[in-house]
C-alpha cells in the first residue's frame, strides 16, 4: 500500500480485529456480551471505514486494477 491513510486505516481495521478476537474469548464473553457486541461493531465500522476510502483512493484503485483486488 502507497497510500499513507490506507496504512493507517487497515492498521485500525487489524486492532479492531484484535479487540474483537479478544472480547470474543470464552472468558470475556461469560463477563460481558454487551462489550463482546461493542467490540464488533467498532469492527465493521472500521473496515468500512477502510473500504470507503479504497474505493476513492488513486493508490487502492491502480492496485486493484493490476492485481484483480483491492490491496490489504
Amino acid at each position: 500500500m502507497n497510500c499513507a491513510e490506507c496504512r493507517d486505516l487497515y492498521r485500525v481495521f487489524e486492532r479492531r480485529s484484535s479487540s474483537y478476537a479478544h472480547a470474543r474469548s470464552s472468558a470475556f464473553m461469560r463477563v460481558s456480551t454487551t462489550i463482546a457486541a461493542k467490540t464488533y461493531i467498532d469492527l465493521q465500522r472500521a473496515l468500512s471505514d477502510l473500504q470507503e476510502h479504497q474505493a476513492d483512493c488513486p493508490w487502492a484503485i491502480a492496485a486493484e486494477h493490476i492485481t484483480g483486488h483491492l490491496p490489504n
